[in-house]
């Protein structure tokens, strides 16, 4: 089974939000029982999961802002390509080619496919 980054973001914050819940709940028990020994581990406990938590937003931050800039990078240099309709059905297509700096605007889907070959498969 395959999770995009979105799913496993969300599945890790839910077991840890799940482990935070069962460990507040241990540790009311170890107090409610005076166990200071066992409310001291758990404590110790806490601290070290709140802290790998800390660290982690800073990272999933630090990836989120690396995806999106990756994502803006892929859109400047990926053809654009529009096809409009006129009122009498009759389809044209526009085109844009950022890394070359050619453009294309043409009434043909076979003009379109030799010109994003010729520019941009470069065939």
């Amino acid at each position: 089974m395959t999770f995009t980054t979105t799913n496993h973001h969300q599945l890790r914050s839910t077991h840890q939000a799940n482990l935070l819940t069962l460990l507040t709940r241990r540790l009311e028990v170890a107090k409610a029982s005076h166990n200071h020994q066992l409310v001291t581990a758990l404590e110790r406990e806490y601290e070290q999961l709140t802290s790998v938590t800390v660290t982690q937003s800073v990272d999933n931050w630090l990836q989120s802002l690396w995806m999106s800039f990756a994502e803006t990078l892929s859109d400047w240099t990926r053809v654009h390509i529009q096809q409009t309709v006129d009122s009498q059905g009759k389809p044209s297509w526009y085109a844009y080619n950022p890394q070359a700096g050619q453009m294309l605007h043409t009434d043909s889907a076979d003009e379109m496919r030799r010109w994003i070959k010729q520019t941009y498969w470069k065939r």
